[in-house]
């Protein structure tokens, strides 16, 4: 590519019309908090942002290990047990 373009001058990139540049965190996929060290910058399309918060089922708001309130007791029982899932 590099000798297909050779003398043509470069062009700054121009974020499209609409899309929206967020910093997220490379690893957790979330919003980037400010001064995060694992930022990267991704392009989204309106209302496709990354999330500002997530729950995992069975964890605690605070990330412990959490009871599971707020859960049916079935689906308590299938995370506690492992319940079959796909494997």
């Amino acid at each position: 590519m590099r000798v297909a373009l050779d003398g043509t001058p470069n062009v700054d990139f121009q974020v499209p019309e609409g899309m929206k540049l967020i910093a997220i965190n490379r690893k957790t996929g979330m919003r980037a908090a400010e001064g995060d060290p694992n930022t990267i910058i991704e392009a989204f399309k309106p209302g496709t942002g990354p999330a500002d918060s997530y729950w995992v089922i069975g964890m605690g708001a605070d990330g412990s290990n959490g009871s599971g309130a707020g859960l049916s007791p079935q689906a308590n029982q299938a995370i506690q047990d492992g319940g079959g899932g796909l494997y």
